[in-house]
């Protein structure tokens, strides 16, 4: 029996998918920051934010974003309807497929998004890493996080995203990824500093959001075209 409602694709692939509008990452960004502010004023159990290591701390950071604050009215809009899940460290594929075990920290699926070509890897993409004395913003926060949406292992159907950092008191995104970019402006090509969000805000727990923009290194294997630039958004967390 044939499956008439079968068609082969005839077209080349729509890459990338559309962009992800500014007032979901707004509202997103306010559901971490308000997590991170009951795992700093209301911590639970045996977790200690000071001495918790970076899985322990995202994995934290998971569960009270989930169980927590979504869908609770904490913050207007986390709720579902917008987002269907989030999920932590669901593995992916990279641009070119050769690798199928690519884990981000943090995927947030929207609701209502128009039909995507990769459904599967139609998300908000989140990356957190620790920035202190052991963790630098130049070899971990840039080279083990921001270099991975550069290259295509992370968001590669995606114009933006996010990356997160656990910052230690000192450490700010400007000069700390200022210096590290310009340090790798041939690895991670960047145009401009880092740039404030004008819709975000500084809070107790919370730096300003920055903003930065990259040229990609990598082609669309299905149309041999360059990716275009992504927007990576940076919101840096207050840890002490």
């Amino acid at each position: 029996m044939s499956l008439h409602f079968y068609q082969e694709k005839t077209t080349f692939p729509r890459l990338p998918h559309p962009q992800i509008p500014l007032a979901v990452f707004l509202i997103v960004e306010q559901g971490v920051c308000t997590a991170w502010e009951l795992m700093q004023k209301q911590p639970r159990g045996r977790f200690n934010l000071g001495k918790a290591t970076e899985d322990e701390i995202t994995h934290e950071l998971y569960e009270r974003l989930f169980d927590e604050v979504f869908n609770s009215g904490m913050v207007a809009g986390f709720d579902n309807e917008l987002l269907s899940v989030m999920t932590r460290e669901s593995k992916i594929r990279n641009f070119n497929g050769e690798s199928l075990d690519k884990m981000p920290d943090l995927l947030f699926r929207i609701i209502g998004r128009a039909p995507v070509e990769y459904p599967s890897q139609d998300w908000l993409y989140v990356e957190c890493k620790p920035v202190d004395k052991q963790h630098s913003a130049g070899a971990h926060y840039c080279d083990k996080g921001l270099r991975r949406f550069v290259r295509g292992d992370y968001a590669w159907t995606m114009t933006s995203a996010m990356m997160v950092a656990y910052a230690r008191p000192g450490y700010t995104i400007i000069p700390k990824v200022e210096e590290a970019l310009e340090e790798r402006k041939n690895d991670i090509p960047t145009f401009g500093a880092p740039q404030p969000c004008k819709r975000s805000v500084k809070g107790q727990f919370h730096d300003q959001v920055q903003v930065t923009e990259h040229l990609r290194l990598f082609s669309y294997s299905e149309t041999s075209s360059q990716a275009p630039n992504i927007i990576i958004r940076h919101l840096w967390l207050r840890r002490n």
